[in-house]
């Protein structure tokens, strides 16, 4: 497994929306679901979400209430799903907030839509979104937080 970090390394840097004294917020480039996100902490760190200090435990909650009620009052989604994942860049701490809609939403001129509410969210689906779009959506969600 390559030692590599999408947050460290730049990789995302374009999808950048707001930094929090502890935790970054970032667009996730596959937008299969409207506004879903990335909110990753701002140090390379711990692979446990068990090892976070109490202070980034109280930050996190604040950041996830905030882009929470943003991406509801911009896409009117219907439920969140907040997952963890561990695996590629392990040695961050990233939650992915995945919104999750009964209805097709219409951005930008580009339709969403969520043909698999209700079930799992994985396998991720993909949905190739125009870079222009993208780039919409993340100033909409930065202009709102």
């Amino acid at each position: 497994m390559e030692d590599t970090c999408v947050f460290c390394d730049g990789k995302i840097e374009k999808y950048f929306i707001k930094k929090f004294e502890y935790w970054g917020v970032y667009l996730h480039e596959n937008q299969y679901n409207l506004g879903k996100l990335r909110v990753a902490l701002n140090r390379h760190g711990p692979e446990e979400i068990i090892e976070l200090n109490d202070q980034e435990w109280d930050e996190l909650k604040t950041v996830l209430e905030r882009i929470s009620k943003v991406l509801k009052s911009l896409y009117e989604y219907d439920v969140m799903d907040y997952t963890v994942l561990q695996n590629e860049d392990r040695n961050h701490i990233n939650i992915q907030l995945i919104p999750r809609y009964v209805d097709a939403r219409v951005v930008h001129g580009e339709e969403f839509k969520d043909e698999f509410f209700g079930r799992f969210p994985f396998p991720v689906a993909k949905k190739d979104v125009d870079g222009k779009t993208l780039l919409k959506i993340k100033e909409d969600i930065k202009k709102a937080l």
